[in-house]
């Protein structure tokens, strides 16, 4: 031992701090449950009366290698998640008194095992996710994992009398659960909090002065959810399962509140569940390697469902007003002079426009500007808009079986699962659900009018793309949303347009909360008695290959494009931009280059311009 070094002669803990006693009548308080007992050597740096960090100092049981692993200060990390033009700072970190933890357990409601915190055994640590606007908004916990699986003995060529003997058991480290809260999923925070236990293992985690080796994962969701695989866990196989009788566990005292061994069990008829790791030892990294090969994670081609284009030509729109036969509506006709050839109130004149195969289209002025009229040409018959509207000019014809509204009006006597893919097996429903953020089995049971208005949109979106149809269309689109959840809805509506092959178009007055996150290729600006101003982008071309990705970039419209950027979005929603050209003109290409190394934090490629005006390529792939 050196100066700086001192041994633990008690330790108690308590639900808002740690107390430490250390020899020399040397006392002090911790973080809360922190993970220290008497006969362990506590170091602090640079020294005890001025210390900023305090390390635990052991010898490894497993490779009599010496260990530190941190103390103190607590974990705190933060990180930015993007939603233009919003920007949320969250904070991961330990908790820090019994609020904490009430607020842990409150969301431990929405997760889909109910309450049972309390049936995890053995060492346990929380992590909170927490956005200072909005408080604790999710929570993940590492523990120490069980005796028995068997994917883990074939992967580490051992069985449960070895596990156990050899201490290997205090090696492995388990993620039992993460949550968050369900107003924000679909943000890529579920990824985020997996890889933050991580970080949190490597620096601060022993069970036993054994340091780990690897984190695992057993848990039936992650058959329908990917955020484990998207923060580098690899799937090595499937747990056996359990049939047979509850087993009531047997706690020690440290923990983050106190335990009753009466209330809780588990195992009872355990169904098999996928199994899967994160290496943090290069031994276990040897080892995962084969079940790694088949990863390939590349930028996705469009696949648009569309067969043509949409073309408007010189369309001039007109609606009729119905003159009345009443005393009153004579006396306004003799006094304004109003007669049967002035009854018309214009629109729309000379729009021209064409919406290409997966465009993604946003239409945009204020009131009475058009939008709606635009819309109803595409979702309304000929006949029936012929009773209000006059028109000169072209437009596609409407045919139902391509076209879908979004709507917000549901049945309600069914829960959402039973309103999606009943044509298909309960896994793609699941699947479909999880796709627009409405990633939680109680979600998942509950009807319409039993969850948030946020939560009902996402639902419309699900059903959108279980239609099948190629066009999608949303008037008022997220109107009724606060702004953030508006572009919380677009970041997802545009990826699952990509993925469903949809051509989407949507019209809505306010734009400044949710354009950066949709990103739209085309941009109509409609004004009243003026002309249409149309802004058009694409990414008309593109290769891949290990290191970069080639863009061929088209302004397709008919105005100069300002401020072209090109550049990666991360999982967090951050855009890294890589090149940059002060204007496109109208129908100029250009070709540009972008490092994407080995896309392991990417979620797609992107370009976007001054007004808003963008195009994205998401990555895919088969992370399993």
């Amino acid at each position: 031992m050196n100066e700086n070094q001192f041994i633990i002669e008690r330790a108690r803990s308590s639900p808002n701090y740690t107390k430490i006693w250390l020899r020399g009548d040397i006392d002090m308080q911790l973080r809360p449950f922190a993970y220290v007992k008497p006969t362990d050597v506590l170091e602090f740096a640079p020294s005890l009366s001025g210390f900023k960090e305090i390390y635990k100092v052991f010898e490894d049981r497993a490779t009599g290698e010496l260990k530190k692993v941190r103390l103190h200060p607590p974990y705190e990390k933060k990180e930015t998640i993007y939603l233009p033009p919003h920007q949320f700072e969250i904070t991961f970190r330990e908790r820090k008194d019994s609020e904490d933890w009430e607020s842990v357990k409150y969301l431990e409601n929405f997760h889909y095992r109910g309450k049972g915190l309390n049936k995890i055994v053995g060492r346990r640590t929380v992590l909170l996710a927490e956005i200072k606007e909005f408080g604790i908004v999710g929570f993940g916990i590492l523990s120490a994992s069980v005796a028995i699986s068997s994917p883990r003995f074939k992967l580490l060529n051992t069985n449960f009398t070895d596990l156990m003997s050899s201490g290997l058991i205090n090696q492995i480290i388990r993620i039992p659960r993460i949550v968050i809260h369900p107003e924000f999923r679909g943000v890529n925070l579920g990824v985020l909090m997996a890889r933050h236990l991580v970080d949190y293992a490597k620096e601060y985690w022993d069970i036993n002065h054994y340091a780990p080796t690897m984190v695992e994962v057993m848990a039936a969701m992650t058959e329908y959810h990917s955020f484990f695989e998207k923060a580098g866990f690899v799937r090595v196989g499937y747990t056996k399962g359990y049939k047979g009788k509850a087993i009531i566990p047997k706690y020690g005292t440290g923990s983050f509140a106190p335990r009753n061994p009466t209330q809780y069990s588990f195992m009872e008829n355990q169904k098999q569940k996928p199994y899967l790791v994160y290496p943090l030892h290069p031994d276990i990294e040897e080892k995962v390697k084969p079940y790694t090969n088949s990863v390939l994670r590349h930028f996705l081609p469009k696949l648009p469902k569309l067969k043509k284009p949409l073309v408007f030509h010189d369309i001039s729109l007109k609606y009729k007003i119905e003159n009345g036969s009443t005393e009153r509506s004579h006396v306004i006709k003799e006094a304004f002079g109003v007669d049967s050839e002035h009854a018309f109130s214009p629109v729309v004149e000379d729009f021209s426009l064409i919406i290409e195969p997966g465009d993604v289209v946003l239409i945009t002025g204020a009131s009475g500007s058009g939008k709606s009229t635009l819309l109803k040409l595409l979702t309304v018959k000929r006949d029936i808009l012929r009773k209000t509207l006059q028109w000169s000019g072209n437009f596609p014809r409407f045919s139902a079986n391509s076209v879908e509204l979004l709507n917000t009006r549901f049945e309600l006597s069914k829960s959402l699962v039973d309103q999606v893919k009943t044509d298909s097996n309960i896994k793609e429903a699941i699947e479909l659900l999880n796709s627009v953020g409405l990633t939680e089995a109680y979600l998942y049971i509950k009807r319409p009018n039993q969850i948030s208005d946020g939560q009902r949109y996402r639902f419309a979106i699900a059903r959108l793309c279980d239609s099948k149809k190629p066009l999608w269309i949303a008037d008022e689109f997220v109107s009724t949303l606060n702004p953030e959840m508006a572009a919380i809805v677009a970041r997802g509506i545009r990826k699952v347009a990509y993925k469903y092959g949809a051509t989407l178009i949507l019209a809505a007055p306010h734009i400044n909360n949710f354009i950066g996150s949709l990103l739209p290729n085309k941009l109509i600006k409609l004004s009243w008695g003026s002309k249409a101003t149309v802004y058009s982008l694409k990414i008309a071309r593109f290769s891949q290959n290990e290191s970069d990705i080639s863009l061929s970039i088209l302004n397709n419209g008919s105005l100069p494009l300002k401020d072209l950027q090109t550049g990666l979005i991360t999982m967090n929603g951050e855009f890294i931009a890589q090149s940059y050209f002060e204007s496109i003109s109208p129908q100029q290409l250009i070709n540009t280059t972008i490092e994407v190394g080995k896309l392991e934090n990417v979620y797609a490629s992107a370009i976007k311009t001054l007004g808003g005006v963008g195009d994205i390529l998401y990555v895919g792939g088969n992370p399993s």
